[in-house]
């Protein structure tokens, strides 16, 4: 087996959002007379299961806002252009660790792709705003607005490998959320979890390299359903 494609989130291992989701959120909150305010932990514990995109979901989940799906969907709308909003005006480097492992991933003949549940437009903001006109020649494909919660084998990593041409078992995804990772576990990639960073305010420096992974595929462990390999970020 070899390592042809690494599918990447953007939140938590290429970019450094929490900072961004959290106000984007708590405004959000605000905006919709909600008395709900979050802290970092509160965002990760929801980020975690949910995706921080769709993590503002988490707070309302319970409560009889949730069941008046205008007022819910309004709520998500308004969190998502406080954070478009955010990453326009001062646009985000990418993680220097993650860049590394894109050089050396590409250096060796695999390609880069993104998949992520961030909608589109912020999707494109935070790729262009960072890369420029390299986004083009640096990933074959860039999806945003994904949905991670169809049936199996029916899904954007689906869709992204079909179109490359390339074979589950020789890709991984790399993300932080349950929904995107156990999509990819569904169709038989290798799958890396860069879980969120509990009560820690300072992000550890370390992150996944590609030797890492090329030792990870030469290793006799066979991915499957409801398995990936556990990595701080």
């Amino acid at each position: 087996m070899s390592i042809d494609v690494i599918f990447l989130g953007l939140d938590g291992v290429l970019f450094d959002t929490e900072a961004l989701h959290l106000a984007a959120c708590n405004a959000a909150f605000a905006n919709a007379g909600l008395s709900i305010r979050w802290s970092l932990p509160a965002l990760r514990a929801a980020a975690a299961t949910h995706g921080y995109a769709r993590a503002i979901g988490a707070a309302i989940s319970g409560d009889v806002f949730a069941k008046d799906k205008e007022r819910v969907a309004e709520l998500h709308a308004d969190k998502h252009r406080h954070f478009h909003q955010a990453i326009t005006e001062q646009p985000l480097k990418a993680l220097q660790a993650a860049l590394v492992l894109i050089d050396d991933a590409l250096s060796a003949g695999g390609k880069i792709c993104i998949v992520t549940d961030l909608p589109a437009a912020s999707t494109s903001a935070l790729l262009t705003g960072c890369f420029g006109a390299d986004v083009n020649s640096l990933f074959t494909v860039v999806s945003g607005s994904a949905n991670f919660d169809g049936a199996a084998g029916t899904g954007p990593y689906a869709h992204a490998l079909n179109a490359i041409g390339i074979s589950a078992q020789d890709a991984i995804a790399i993300d932080t959320a349950v929904p995107a990772l156990r999509a990819a576990e569904e169709l038989g990639m290798w799958t890396v979890s860069v879980a969120p960073y509990g009560n820690e305010v300072v992000r550890p420096r370390q992150f996944i390299t590609f030797e890492a992974l090329n030792e990870l595929q030469a290793s006799p462990y066979t991915p499957g359903p409801q398995t990936r390999l556990e990595l701080a970020a």
